[in-house]
């Protein structure tokens, strides 16, 4: 029974550890995105200034 136990606590964690793992690549992916994202949009407003 105990070893049972041990065995759920333990893929309980580890599944725990997957989903922030994989929170955190899908935010820092967002992040990067969102940030080529505004850079574009920069460049388009210098562009309209410019014209």
């Amino acid at each position: 029974m105990k070893t049972l136990f041990f065995i759920i606590v333990v893929t309980m964690l580890a599944a725990a550890f997957v989903v922030t793992y994989l929170v955190n690549k899908e935010q820092r992916s967002m992040n990067r995105v969102s940030g080529t994202f505004i850079k574009l949009i920069q460049k388009f407003d210098s562009w309209q200034m410019m014209r």
